[in-house]
C-alpha cells in the first residue's frame, strides 16, 4: 500500500523528552549611529519540535525506524504536536466551530461551546483547524463562553489564512503537519544493541 502523508507517529514507546515551541520570523534594523532598533514582524512563524525516545530494543525501535525512513527525508510530512499538551486544561465542552468567514489576525470568533462557561479554554491550550488547511494554534489568554456559547480566542501564531465558516475546532489531540529539518533519518545503537532515536522537525507551511 502506498504511503499516505501526513503519517501518524508510532504510539509506543512514549517520548523520553521533547522540545516544542514557536519560532517567530522577524527582521531587526539597527541605526549605526544611535543603536536604536526597529523590529518588523514577518509572516512565517512556525512550530518547531525535537523529539527524543528512550533506549529501545530492536523490536521496540522497528516502528520508529520505519516511520523515519518512510518520510523520505523532507519529502513526507507527519502529525506533529506538543506531547505535553494533548488534552486541554480548560473545560473544552461543546462542539466548537468557527463563527464567520474572512477572519484574520490573532483573534478567532467561535461558537458551539457549552454556554456560560468560565475557562472554556485556558492559556497554553492548543486548538487545530482542518479547513481550509490543517493548522495548529495556541490559546494565549483564558477564554470564557457567553450565554449563546460564543467565545473569542486569542491565538498564536496569527491565522495563516481565513478559516472556513463553521469549520470544527479540535481541542483534544490537536496537530499540524510537520516535516524533518534535514534529509537524514538516523538512529544510534550502543554495545548492548539498545537503539537511541532523536529527530527534529518543523511545521510544514
Amino acid at each position: 500500500m502506498a504511503v499516505s502523508y501526513p503519517l501518524a507517529m508510532p504510539g509506543a514507546p512514549g517520548f523520553r523528552g521533547a522540545r516544542f515551541g514557536l519560532r517567530a520570523s522577524t527582521a531587526v534594523f539597527a541605526s549605526p549611529l544611535s543603536g536604536a532598533e526597529q523590529v518588523v514582524e514577518r509572516e512565517g512563524a512556525r512550530w518547531v519540535a525535537e523529539y527524543a525516545l528512550p533506549p529501545m530494543t530492536r523490536a521496540q525501535a522497528a516502528a520508529w525506524v520505519a516511520f523515519l525512513t518512510s518520510l523520505r527525508g523532507r519529502r513526507g510530512t507527519f502529525r506533529g504536536f506538543d506531547p505535553d499538551a494533548r488534552a486541554p486544561r480548560g473545560v473544552a465542552t461543546g462542539t466548537p466551530r468557527v463563527m464567520g468567514a474572512a477572519q484574520a489576525g490573532n483573534q478567532l470568533a467561535t461558537d458551539g461551546w457549552t454556554a456560560s462557561t468560565a475557562g472554556i479554554l485556558k492559556a497554553g491550550d492548543y486548538v487545530s483547524l482542518a479547513a481550509p488547511a490543517q493548522r495548529l494554534y495556541q490559546v494565549v489568554e483564558d477564554a470564557a463562553s457567553d450565554s449563546l456559547g460564543r467565545a473569542t480566542l486569542s491565538l498564536e501564531p496569527r491565522l495563516r489564512e481565513s478559516p472556513d465558516d463553521d469549520a470544527l475546532l479540535a481541542t483534544a489531540n490537536p496537530w499540524a503537519p510537520f516535516r524533518l529539518l534535514d534529509d537524514e533519518a538516523a538512529w544510534e545503537t550502543d554495545a548492548l544493541g539498545a537503539f537511541g532515536i532523536t529527530f527534529s522537525a518543523a511545521e510544514a507551511l
